[in-house]
């Protein structure tokens, strides 16, 4: 469906398909992951999912956005105080209340947690942001 630019409009606002090469293995793999567009023109990915070590290092990556095949660089942040920082002003921007279920994490205080806190649930969950630039492509 994302691959589809008319099946892609609706559900493509906010999920994409990102191209990443395997570390070990070399193989094409792709995952839908779910994005949200920064004010300059970068695209931000929170996960914690084990594909993304296939990012260390190697920042050509390619995405179907709007079923539009685009090359990308990927920047990889596992740094626990800047993944902390992020994620808390994205806490903050959609409230505390509602930042949970928007992404895709258990917030288990009724606040918006401390920088520490999420420091330290970025190093006990695995929690990192990926942007990626649209503009630079492969160099």
């Amino acid at each position: 469906m994302l691959s589809s630019p008319r099946r892609a409009r609706r559900v493509g606002h906010h999920l994409v398909l990102l191209h990443v090469t395997g570390r070990k293995t070399g193989r094409h793999l792709v995952f839908p992951v779910a994005y949200r567009r920064l004010d300059d023109g970068r695209l931000l990915v929170l996960t914690n999912s084990s594909w993304r070590v296939n990012l260390r290092g190697r920042a050509e990556v390619a995405i179907t956005l709007l079923g539009e095949h685009r090359p990308a660089r990927a920047e990889l942040i596992e740094d626990p105080r800047t993944v902390a920082t992020v994620y808390q002003r994205l806490i903050n921007a959609a409230g505390h209340k509602n930042a949970g279920r928007r992404m895709g994490i258990r917030i288990n205080v009724p606040r918006t947690p401390t920088l520490d806190e999420l420091a330290e649930a970025a190093v006990r969950d695995g929690l990192s942001v990926i942007y990626l630039d649209l503009d630079a492509g492969p160099r």
